[in-house]
């Protein structure tokens, strides 16, 4: 069974981690340029705010795109080794 989600207006395989992460970064994309952008203006001021949080954005993305690679195989973390020197 798929899972669809809509994001930023595409439908995405929820169960397909590196398809929502495309979709996330699409998002961010536009959000960055401006899209989704509201903007109000009363005789000389004008004020223009997005209600997205951009930080939590990157971090969703970060996530999706470490199951994406964990889905494909690829290791995204290593073992550090400590050597101490006499």
């Amino acid at each position: 069974m798929v899972n669809l989600v809509t994001i930023n207006g595409a439908s995405v395989d929820f169960d397909d981690p590196c398809a929502v992460a495309a979709a996330l970064k699409r998002a961010e994309m536009e959000i960055t340029l401006g899209g989704g952008v509201i903007a109000a203006r009363f005789e000389d001021h004008e004020v223009s705010w997005t209600a997205a949080n951009l930080s939590r954005l990157q971090d969703l993305i970060a996530d999706y795109e470490r199951k994406c690679a964990a889905a494909q195989g690829v290791r995204t973390r290593y073992a550090k080794r400590l050597r101490f020197i006499r």
